[in-house]
């Protein structure tokens, strides 16, 4: 199980929100985003580890509640503790490795279009990483 969490990025402290079964995610398997360039006369390729441009991370996932009233309550949750464009420290946790990266929400919240009179709903948050 991954976990993925936001903090302050004044203070590193205190978690700021924490998304809610993450079904899919792009983020990198490596400590920084490696970008291959292969140069003119093909004789080889030059590592970019990351930091000079800016990539998008994309967090798909399931927001549950007991009742209609609960899932909006996650909703409001979301929306309100994950601004847009306000930096985050994103912490991403798996088994192994804790890779940390400076965030920002870029989108608005993305919702499945079924109707939301059920106990579980379907977000997308597309976060900006190292963009400032």
């Amino acid at each position: 199980m991954v976990k993925f969490n936001l903090y302050s990025i004044e203070s590193g402290e205190p978690l700021i929100y924490t998304f809610p079964i993450v079904s899919q995610a792009n983020y990198p398997h490596t400590e920084k985003k490696l970008i291959e360039h292969e140069n003119v006369r093909g004789k080889g390729s030059i590592i970019i580890s990351g930091g000079d441009s800016a990539w998008d991370l994309t967090l798909r996932g399931v927001l549950i509640g007991n009742d209609y009233d609960d899932l909006m309550d996650k909703v409001d949750e979301l929306e309100e503790k994950v601004l847009l464009n306000e930096p985050f420290i994103l912490k991403i946790e798996s088994n192994t490795t804790t890779y940390e990266y400076n965030v920002k929400r870029i989108l608005p919240v993305e919702y499945q279009e079924d109707n939301l009179r059920t106990n579980f709903i379907e977000y997308q948050v597309t976060l900006r990483v190292d963009c400032f």
